[in-house]
């Protein structure tokens, strides 16, 4: 299960040490639902406030007192209200405010990608940078004031085909007028093949937003997205990875902060988002490891750290407060997505090695693991993986096997040399009767 984030005011000691404000602090219930807490200037005698907030139909938000908290008087249930009464009497206003006759609007497909993800926030799992991307740039643009019940299977394959035929969006800068594109040759192989697989992880997104609302009720019918499948055989691409050398030579074309988040890339085989959100505290300096709070799939891990890792965490942690990030930019500010490509990728091309992502350096991780020889069960463990299914599929080949050196020892082992043969030029009289 993954872990409930603990509220702020729970409890009467927790909200004494909240300053006295009329700005209320808030807490996420459920999807739509949020529970506030307001410690007035001028009532710190009588107890705080509980506040409940949500949007109407058409989006405009609403908000509403329940009653004042139990933090002088005892409460009673209806005008003095303990942290969980006034959960309970949110539930119960958000739960009147949607039964009104005119409060069940059409759900929009944009709609219902928004609950979805709220929904993972409010679960304890990261709702992901990618996924809020992928959204908003291939989803909502066609498909997000749609209704839901308006969807067809029709409707939905077109969409899907059109993103394998449209040009491949590029970085743009936030002050321009126009989205830099390229346009994508379909008549290549590996081209098609990568179009279409983003067309499959957005479908799948898409998918997961709307199964999730027909789930709750949002909607009645769930057809015209089951009935569509994704494209086949697109999952064949090939998992690059750096050797021992082509990693330091990556090491030794970046320098300072760059060098530190490729390192810790490469020691931990943690993702990025992993490697933002770690802090001081997460380094544990007497077992020589550190802690991934949170992951993809929700679930925490430690990660034994080498020699080499734990001296690096070492410097990173040296004279800093517990809470402050490990890894920061050259200003000091945290790594935030996208702000590393472009330095990046000018590391590869002085390393005079090809274009891969940050992402892979984790596959170079577990890739140097297998081939030394460790079990693919303490690989999947090592990266955060709930089985060994993906750790067989992408590395297994790098593992010595009784396959492969059955085949090593019994095939033919033939020693061919360079051809010897030199072709004869034809005749002229020949070439003509040709």
């Amino acid at each position: 299960m993954p872990r409930q984030r603990r509220s702020g005011f729970s409890s009467r000691s927790s909200r004494e040490k909240l300053c006295a404000s009329d700005a209320p602090e808030w807490e996420l219930l459920s999807p739509g639902i949020r529970l506030g807490y307001r410690a007035g200037r001028g009532t710190r005698g009588q107890g705080g406030a509980w506040l409940a907030a949500s949007r109407t139909a058409a989006g405009k938000r609403v908000q509403i007192r329940l009653g004042r908290a139990d933090d002088v008087l005892s409460a009673d249930g209806e005008a003095i209200l303990t942290h969980e009464q006034a959960k309970e009497a949110a539930r119960a206003w958000v739960k009147s405010l949607r039964s009104a006759p005119d409060a069940q609007p059409a759900l929009t497909v944009g709609d219902a990608l928004d609950r979805y993800l709220e929904a993972r926030e409010a679960e304890g799992m990261k709702s992901g940078y990618d996924a809020r991307s992928r959204a908003k740039a291939h989803i909502l643009p066609n498909l997000g004031s749609l209704r839901v019940a308006d969807l067809t299977l029709d409707r939905l394959r077109r969409w899907r085909d059109a993103m394998v035929k449209a040009p491949k969006l590029l970085r743009t800068s936030r002050l321009a007028t126009k989205r830099n594109t390229r346009a994508v040759d379909i008549s290549d192989e590996e081209a098609l093949r990568r179009r279409r697989d983003t067309a499959n992880r957005t479908l799948t997104l898409l998918k997961a937003a709307l199964n999730w609302a027909h789930r709750n009720q949002l909607v009645e019918h769930d057809s015209a997205w089951r009935l569509l499948q994704p494209f086949h055989n697109t999952g064949a691409a090939r998992v690059r990875f750096l050797d021992a050398a082509e990693q330091q030579r990556l090491l030794n074309a970046s320098e300072g902060a760059l060098r530190d988040l490729i390192a810790a890339a490469l020691m931990t085989g943690a993702r990025f988002g992993e490697l933002a959100r770690l802090t001081v505290r997460d380094f544990d300096r007497t077992n020589g490891t550190v802690f991934i709070e949170r992951s993809k799939n929700g679930r925490a891990r430690h990660v034994p750290l080498t020699a080499g890792g734990a001296a690096l965490f070492e410097r990173l942690a040296a004279g800093r407060a517990s809470l402050d990030p490990l890894l920061r930019r050259d200003d000091g500010d945290p790594w935030k997505p996208a702000q590393y490509q472009r330095t990046f990728k000018a590391a590869l091309e002085r390393a005079k090695l090809e274009s891969i992502s940050l992402h892979e350096l984790r596959h170079s991780y577990a890739s140097a693991m297998v081939r030394n020889g460790a079990p693919l069960i303490v690989v999947a463990e090592a990266l955060g993986h709930s089985g060994t299914r993906m750790a067989e599929k992408h590395y297994a080949h790098l593992a010595p096997s009784f396959v492969a050196d059955t085949i090593r020892r019994t095939a033919p082992d033939l020693e061919v040399a360079a051809s010897t043969v030199v072709l004869l030029a034809r005749p002229a009289a020949a070439r003509a009767g040709a």
